[in-house]
């Protein structure tokens, strides 16, 4: 490929396995062992491919810029990241996590930079838009966070975030996959517009989940009925089977919704897009 990460992004270097790195390493609240065990299920999982489609219908309503990189922060195994490339962007993948990359490049993901977004001297204006994928959940200061994002963004770029609902819903899932927040849609409004961006859509998905997830999860804990969750592989494995059944049939209105630019009211995860404030 001859698109490099390194035109808009200064301190980065090659490696001989064609990945981009920094010499900075900044720590993540995300377990080790996450992305080996969401590589598992991903393909197979009524909840990615979900999610991918509500994320996909958000794009295709809200376009950045095509002309400009997309930057998937946090990407992970490179799932979203090969959703996005189909949509027709060019797509850079910045992930943190070892084996999240390995499985990006399985995936054929070209352009990869084993970083975390704080330790990256980004070229301000030159990325069409950036994608925060369940990941803002996982920043303790997730304002300031968004305000160092924000002159990355060239005019008319977009920021395009998922993030876990309902403080309620809190449980042994949430801690053990490193979360400081789960979010209610004014919330999340209040911390982008706080950080200098004007929310453009907003809304909940995953209708039918809140209540089964408070049922099996939080309210036995807070019973004390478990202590906690199952060994993660287990967990995820059980969670997110049953691609092509009844939920499926159950969420697909979400997406569609969302590409027509209308919102759903109630949903275990929100999704919100947003773009800089001039002047700000």
């Amino acid at each position: 490929m001859n698109a490099m990460p390194s035109e808009f992004i200064d301190n980065i270097q090659v490696g001989d396995d064609g990945v981009w790195r920094t010499t900075v390493r900044s720590t993540v609240s995300y377990p080790e062992e996450g992305h080996d065990s969401c590589h598992g299920v991903e393909d197979g999982s009524f909840w990615f491919a979900h999610r991918n489609r509500c994320i996909a219908g958000a794009i295709r309503r809200h376009p950045p810029p095509a002309a400009l990189p997309f930057a998937d922060v946090g990407g992970g195994n490179g799932f979203v990241a090969a959703m996005i490339r189909q949509l027709g962007y060019r797509v850079v993948l910045i992930e943190p996590g070892a084996s999240g990359i390995a499985h990006a490049r399985e995936r054929g993901i070209g352009e990869l930079v084993q970083a975390s977004i704080v330790d990256l001297q980004v070229r301000p204006g030159s990325l069409g838009a950036i994608g925060l994928f369940d990941v803002i959940e996982h920043i303790e200061r997730d304002g300031d966070a968004l305000r160092s994002l924000r002159g990355m963004l060239a005019d008319g770029g977009r920021i395009f975030a998922t993030v876990p609902a309902h403080r309620w819903l809190w449980s042994s899932v949430d801690r053990e996959a490193g979360h400081f927040h789960r979010y209610t849609l004014s919330r999340l409004r209040r911390v982008f517009a706080d950080s200098g961006f004007e929310v453009e859509f907003c809304s909940y998905y995953f209708w039918p989940l809140p209540v089964p997830m408070f049922l099996l999860r939080t309210l036995p804990e807070w019973l004390r009925l478990r202590r906690g969750a199952k060994r993660r592989e287990q967990r995820v494995g059980a969670e997110h089977r049953g691609r092509g059944g009844l939920l499926d049939r159950l969420l697909a209105v979400e997406s569609s919704r969302f590409e027509r630019g209308l919102r759903v009211p109630f949903g275990a995860s929100c999704l919100i897009v947003a773009r800089p404030v001039p002047g700000r």
